[in-house]
């Protein structure tokens, strides 16, 4: 019995983490200008953060490379789904910041 109701605060606990975690990727996201070009499930401007989660989940130092990318701005790698339209710099939000982001991104399934 007590194996159970420790499982069950572990895992309440995980889940209050990640959803903490979440929430605090979110009005990081919210400060920026994101869901301009970018949405969940639907390429708007930008592709949808599942497109990108598909297309680097997994790859070595991804989180580090779109981090500096959502820095930095740029464009060229979605260009069939963008039409060419570039990502603006976002050059005030911190590296920390945006790697949570990035990890964040990449966990859309």
């Amino acid at each position: 019995m007590n194996k159970i109701v420790l499982s069950g605060a572990l895992f309440a606990g995980l889940l209050f983490t990640q959803t903490a975690q979440a929430g605090n990727v979110q009005k990081i996201m919210g400060s920026q200008d994101c869901a301009s070009c970018h949405s969940v499930d639907q390429k708007l401007v930008g592709p949808s953060f599942k497109m990108i989660a598909d297309r680097y989940r997994g790859k070595k130092g991804v989180v580090k490379v779109l981090a500096q990318k959502i820095i930095t701005g740029g464009g060229g790698n979605w260009t069939a789904d963008t039409g060419g339209m570039a990502m603006p710099p976002h050059p005030g939000l911190p590296l920390p910041q945006a790697e949570e982001i990035v990890k964040w991104i990449l966990s859309q399934k």
